[in-house]
């Protein structure tokens, strides 16, 4: 038998030239997917947060502006705030479960107002009511509200 003179395939170093080339490329496109995955992540929570101070905004508002007489205070897990309006009298009742959920009970009957709220301050000056969520989400920036114009008068 013959043996050729011209043998087909790669060296050892022309592999390792390829594999070099392929990994260098492969962390560049890693590295941007987790750019990608990050941004994605942070938005995602953003979104959270708003849907928390949007949903809590609703009803919180609404029985403010309706209440007899408002507190300045902290409705978190440990403090709940109570506040009655209308005739005949409706009682309101605003906590937070150990879930983070905003929980707006009314005449005894709770459901969920808003998910993801960690307290929400209310401080009263006058006629006017502050009120502050502050979403659950890790980086959530806080949603500021003010309260005025009430039918029946100030606080």
């Amino acid at each position: 038998m013959r043996r050729s003179t011209h043998q087909r395939g790669y060296t050892i170093v022309e592999a390792l030239i390829g594999i070099s080339i392929l990994s260098i490329v492969t962390l560049v496109m890693a590295g941007t997917f987790l750019v990608g995955i990050r941004a994605i992540s942070n938005e995602s929570r953003v979104i959270a947060a708003d849907n928390a101070t949007s949903g809590a905004s609703l009803s919180l508002v609404r029985d403010l502006s309706s209440a007899a007489a408002v507190t300045a205070g902290t409705i978190n897990a440990a403090t709940p705030m109570t506040l009655t309006y209308g005739s005949p009298a409706i009682t309101v009742v605003y906590s937070v479960d150990a879930n983070l959920n905003l929980i707006r009970t009314v005449n005894g009957t709770a459901q969920v107002a808003a998910r993801g709220i960690s307290n929400v301050t209310i401080a009263v000056a006058g006629c006017y009511a502050t009120v502050t969520i502050q979403p659950s989400a890790v980086g959530a920036t806080a949603s500021t509200l003010n309260v005025s114009n009430r039918p029946g008068g100030c606080f």
